[in-house]
């Protein structure tokens, strides 16, 4: 569970401190103080991940990005004996996330604190120490008590002045800035949560704000952990007896307080999460957690919707899923409403209205386009004539462009026409503002109508239409809020949205839950683009082909790779200024997925158009610079301006944008797009929440249209994020990309032929070595390996990755059949296209209790309703076209040298040999193999093995084993229901689609032992990288899963272990994919590996250096005082010799590298080595004791 801490704290001469020694230590670095002359060296400081200097946004002072040359100037900048150097925050990063995202989340902050006040601020980031909690990684941001400029530190920031001033200036006090910083780092990290794919939260507000008893943890300081790691008492803990004990007792009494917490960051939980939950607050005492544990997971606030069982819909095993019964009642009372209000009839729209709104829409479609043929399509007919029917809910289901807004315009007309008042809502103000544009429906914020309500003002009535757009994006709690009112009220309401753009910010996915329940009309014919290839890439987006749609503009070229990310930023703006030189009254957006980039490419585009003189700098020229929410900004005429909060007054809305027309002292008139040009002038010292506007989030873009779009590409993109930004264009989009994000391709610095390991006494084979950004240098070996480099061509310095695409069967000299591994170079535009198409397909589908209703209802003996459907339905025409087109793979098969670079050197005997991480660990060779070593017994029940050598990987967001739409449990087509008129085959009921019919196909015996191993595998996998214990159920549940291998065919679970043990691929998707994809790669490992098994070259290499691993241990351990620790070496050593005995054929190779194994001379004729290893072994042991006494 993500926990949240943020605190703010003085360093002042006061309390003995330095700005120098403080980031000294907090950056790991040797660093002088000059007012004092004293050296702080804390080089050799251990956990230090990253360590940066941010300055405001707009600030040249590249003199401060020198940490010496700023700490000593913040020292020298004040002058009394106990003055304020630096202010320090301290943040605690969430462990869920990537290195990566941690580093992303903290800068974000900084940049934060930077431009709010002006501020330089060091930010260092820290890893857990491994003696402590492993999820303690978290970050202190050190800011200047004084503004920094390109001269030297200026005035005091404002969090640095007395109350008294502040209010004075109409600023608000210390205490309410930090109260927003605090929200405001709930608000970043829990969109980097989001971006990640991770339906959890942090909230920022204290337990006694939440009305929670139970008592918080603490965060302890730097001194208290090192004091604590030392064995000394320290006063300070996260947690101490008193208070766990306190909690503890709580929990006994009210367990519900421990579901409020995680219902808090998620909506539906597992047992896992209320594990993590209560580790978080009761200390490591076994007996009270078992205790704490029994008594939540019968409190009757819980809810299991779903036992554990198997999925009828894709055979894999989940385990049960639970929430509490107040987001049971609150999702399944919006269902329920939504049956009322759905055949409640009485809002119905007289035909002729109907036909008139469409007629009018029609000649409005032929005077815009200048074309007397165009008129509504089909689609638009129908959905207008559902939703002006006379239910009082109904739903329309749009691809992004397929024109739900030009709908919406005609149904409009038809409700007026037949009396009724419309009104409209959206989740942000952007989305509103363009409702009401398109479809000329009055429209608020739904934060704005909940608003009134509470006050009385606004109230729906039998005479209203309430239409909700993009109702794909509001969670559970509010929908469900909008149902309710409108069915006490008497009005009708209508949701239009794609649930398959951006998720739902609240928790669970009610818009996909009700169309499923209630049906919905379907716009899936796209009308935006203008182009027809681009019509049919909005449909892969909208169907979850992301591959397929990114695949059509990498074809015609309009995906753009650069180096860096910032030379990829420096291209869109060159796009971006040209096509606004070529087509100055078309429309265009540049957008991104993090504000950082965003922020960038804001940045550039004005300084490119100061230096062409067409934008002023500076005051003396016509600009001026005005304090906003994210800081200083510059404003001139012609600047692009973006608004980010809703104000009445002001008529405008979060994300509207518009150009400034001139600028003065506190105020900014600017021309809005879209209203026929109206003006709005902003006192800014009323609103400051405006920035530039070139660009803006992906997220503010959702319903926008216009001609050109530039996207900026990165690692926090997901399928959904994806659809939205390739799909805003009516005649082109343009997606860029850094390598440097998308590929860990190595720099190649040698190869060629030679003795493997550059051992001459070894076969000859060929190598290659990468070295990585970080200057670690890797070196792979295989023969086929000079065919691939003599097919490329690559450069010695040049960036490459090596992709392992199989093996093929040889024959070696003596006659030996064997496989010998295939090669293939791929450049780094390969390697970073193939990452970027990875990472841009991922899921981020929320889940609601409402996928588990089946289950929720029999349980209960609760009459059966309509089951949970599972995506968009798509005509039958749309779906035969989709379905003709072959799928096109994104997985590979095998390992490229981006993962071989983060691992340890693979090796291949003579280059015939499959390349096999930590060779024979573990392995059984063939059925009769050896008995298993300890390691293996380990791998066989408790999982993997965390601290064994494995292929080391970029941390990433897994797709979890609930990521997707859920089936039904038991579909079944003559329980469904069936008492609802149908109009004209406009109304779906949602069948389930013809093309899930792989998805629901049964598994083979083979695929579900493989699956449910795989998925032991993954639970075991998880719990040790998160630092939990592996339950006694998780090993169980594993040799269970080994057994079902071994009943489909003897030896299956020692292939694969063997297959763990030695192929990357395999093991990357146990822990990165789930479902079919996981079993099949998995099966295709084991097929990898039975081969690999068959060649005794292979066996005997392995043999070889798992032999001279355990014997270098054995080494060690000389001596009677490591006597246990020794003879469990020496058990496996003798395990391995047995081994031999059975495979003759490796025993005839080893007699060839005998030197290898310790074998000095020849041997006897008849002599195996097996018989040999077993006389060193106890000739060895003998030594060892006797070498124990002498000491």
């Amino acid at each position: 569970m993500a926990i949240y801490h943020f605190s703010m704290k003085p360093v002042s001469r006061a309390g003995g401190r330095s700005a120098v020694a403080s980031m000294a230590y907090r950056a790991g670095e040797k660093l002088t103080n000059e007012r004092d002359g004293i050296t702080h060296d804390y080089t050799a400081k251990q956990g230090v991940e990253h360590a940066e200097i941010v300055l405001p946004e707009g600030v040249n002072a590249d003199w401060a990005r020198d940490r010496s040359d700023l700490w000593n100037a913040a020292e020298f900048a004040e002058k009394r004996k106990d003055a304020r150097v630096a202010r320090e925050f301290e943040i605690a990063l969430p462990h869920e996330l990537s290195a990566e995202q941690r580093l992303e989340a903290a800068r974000e902050m900084a940049q934060e604190l930077a431009d709010r006040y002006g501020a330089a601020v060091d930010f260092a980031i820290h890893a857990p120490h491994e003696a402590s909690d492993v999820r303690n990684h978290h970050a202190h941001l050190l800011m200047t008590t004084r503004q920094v400029t390109e001269g030297g530190l200026g005035d005091k920031t404002y969090l640095e002045r007395e109350n008294k001033w502040l209010l004075a200036h109409d600023l608000p006090t210390t205490d309410m800035q930090l109260r927003d910083l605090r929200q405001r780092w709930e608000g970043i990290a829990n969109e980097r949560l989001a971006m990640a794919g991770l339906d959890i939260r942090i909230d920022h507000r204290s337990h006694m704000e939440r009305g929670l008893e139970i008592a918080p943890t603490e965060h302890m300081g730097v001194h208290a952990t090192q004091m604590e790691r030392r064995g000394l008492d320290v006063s300070r803990s996260r947690l101490d007896e008193e208070a766990a004990r306190r909690n503890a007792e709580l929990i006994r009494e009210k367990p519900e307080q421990v579901l409020t917490l995680i219902t808090g960051e998620k909506s539906v939980f597992d047992r896992h999460d209320v594990a993590r939950a209560l580790h978080r607050y009761i200390n490591d005492d076994p007996q009270e957690f078992q205790s704490a544990f029994a008594k939540v997971m019968a409190s009757p606030a819980l809810v299991e919707l779903q036992p554990e069982r198997a999925d009828p819909a894709t055979g894999e095993i989940e385990l049960a899923r639970y929430s509490t019964r107040e987001m049971v009642e609150i999702e399944s009372g919006m269902i329920e409403s939504a049956q009322r209000m759905h055949g409640a009839h009485g809002h119905g729209v007289d035909r002729r209205h109907v036909e008139r709104a469409i007629d009018r829409q029609d000649a409005a479609i032929q005077r815009s386009a200048g074309d007397a043929s165009a008129r509504l399509s089909d689609e638009q007919r129908r959905a207008i004539e559902h939703i002006t029917g006379p239910e009082r809910i109904a739903a329309v289901v749009g691809y992004a462009g397929a024109g739900k807004s030009t709908m919406l315009a005609a149904a409009r007309e038809a409700w007026e026409a037949e009396g009724y008042q419309v009104h409209g809502a959206a989740l942000s103000g952007k989305a509103a503002e363009g409702l009401e544009e398109s479809s000329g429906i009055q429209s608020r914020t739904l934060a704005s109508w909940s608003r009134g309500w509470e006050n009385d003002r606004g109230t729906l009535g039998r005479g209203d239409v309430f239409v909700i757009d993009e109702a794909g994006m509001v969670g559970s709690r509010q929908l469900a809020r909008f149902v309710g009112e409108a069915e006490a009220r008497g009005a009708k309401i209508v949701l239009v949205g794609d649930h398959e753009q951006l998720q739902a910010i609240g928790a669970g996915a009610p818009f996909r839950a009700i169309t499923e329940e209630i049906g919905h009309a379907e716009l899936s014919e796209i009308r935006r683009q203008r182009v027809d290839w681009q019509r049919e890439a909005s449909v892969d987006f909208a169907t979850h082909r992301t591959a397929e749609g990114l695949a059509a503009y990498r074809d015609r070229g309009n995906i753009s790779f650069a180096e860096t990310g910032e030379d990829a930023r420096g291209q869109i703006v060159r796009d971006y200024l040209a096509d606004r030189d070529e087509r100055p009254d078309g429309t265009r957006v540049a957008m991104a997925h993090r504000r950082a980039d965003v922020r960038a490419i804001n940045d550039a585009i004005r300084a490119e158009l100061q230096d062409r003189g067409e934008l002023a700098q500076g005051e003396d020229a016509g600009a001026l610079t005005f304090q906003t929410n994210d800081g200083k900004r510059e404003f001139a005429p012609g600047d692009r301006i973006v608004f980010l909060e809703n104000n009445r007054d002001l008529d405008v809305k979060n994300g509207m944008l518009g150009t400034v027309e001139h600028v003065e002292a506190g105020r900014i008139v600017a021309q809005l797009d879209g209203r026929g040009g109206d003006s709005v002038s902003v006192p800014m010292g009323d609103y400051q929440a405006i920035d530039h506007g070139y660009a803006t989030t992906i997220h503010k873009n959702q319903g926008a249209t216009v001609d050109r779009s530039y996207v900026m590409a990165s690692g926090t993109m997901d399928r959904h994020l994806t659809y939205v930004a390739m799909t805003r264009h009516r005649d082109g989009v343009q997606l860029y990309a850094g390598q440097d994000e998308f590929t860990n391709a190595g720099r190649l610095v040698e190869h060629g032929a030679a003795p493997f390991e550059h051992d001459p006494q070894k076969a000859g084979s060929y190598f290659v070595t990468l070295e990585n950004d970080k200057g670690q240098q890797r070196t792979l070996w295989g023969v086929d390996l000079e065919r691939a480099m003599k097919e490329a061509v690559p450069e010695i310095g040049e960036r490459i990755g090596l992709q392992h695409e199989g093996s093929t069967p040889v024959t070696l000299p003596d006659g030996t059949q064997t496989h010998r591994n295939t090669w293939k170079v791929q450049d780094a535009g390969e390697l970073a296209y193939d990452q970027l198409e990875r990472r841009l397909s991922r899921s981020g589908v929320k889940e609601t209790t409402l996928d588990y209703t089946r289950d929720f209802a029999e349980r209960r003996g609760i009459a059966e309703q309509m089951g949970v459907r599972s995506e968009i339905e798509i005509p039958a025409r749309e779906r035969e076209r989709i379905e003709d087109r072959a799928p096109r793979s994104t997985q590979k098969v095998g390992v490229d040298l981006a993962q071989d670079l983060r691992a340890d050197p693979r090796e291949d005997l003579a280059g015939d040999r499959q390349q096999r991480r930590n060779p024979f660990e573990g392995l059984k060779l063939g059925r009769g193999a050896a008995a298993e070593s300890r390691e293996l017994d380990r791998a066989g029940e408790d999982g993997p093995q965390i601290d064994q050598k494995r292929p080391q990987q970029a941390e990433k967001q897994r797709r979890g084993m609930f990521a997707g739409l859920k089936l039904n449990a038991r579909p079944a087509p003559s329980q469904e229901r069936t008492d609802r008129p149908e109009r004209e085959g406009s109304l779906r009921q949602a069948p389930v689609p013809d093309r899930l019919a792989e998805r629901v196909r049964g598994q083979s015996p083979l695929e579900q032992a493989v699956d449910r191993y795989a998925r032991a595998y993954q639970s075991i996998d998880q719990h040790r990288r998160e630092g939990l214990p592996v339950l006694d159920m998780q090993r169980q549940e594993m040799r269970t899963a080994g057994q079902q291998l071994d009943q489909v065919q003897d030896g299956m679970k020692d292939l694969m272990r063997s297959t763990l043990q030695h192929d990357p691929a395999t093991a990357r998707a146990m822990t990165e994919l789930s479902g079919r994809e996981r079993v099949a790669q998995v099966i295709d490992g084991m097929k990898r590996e039975n081969a690999a098994l068959q060649d005794p070259n292979i066996r005997a290499e392995r043999f070889v250096n798992r032999w001279q691993e355990l014997d270098g241990q054995r080494q060690k351990l000389r001596g009677w005082q490591h006597d246990e620790a020794r003879g469990k070496v020496e058990s496996q050593m003798n395990g391995l010799t047995k081994s031999l005995e059975r495979d003759p054929q490796v025993d005839s190779i080893l007699r060839n590298r005998r030197q290898e194994l310790g074998i000095g001379q020849e041997l006897r004729r008849g002599q195996s080595i097996a018989h040999q290893l077993k006389e060193e072994m106890t000739r060895g042991h003998r030594l060892s004791r006797g070498h124990g006494l002498e000491m």
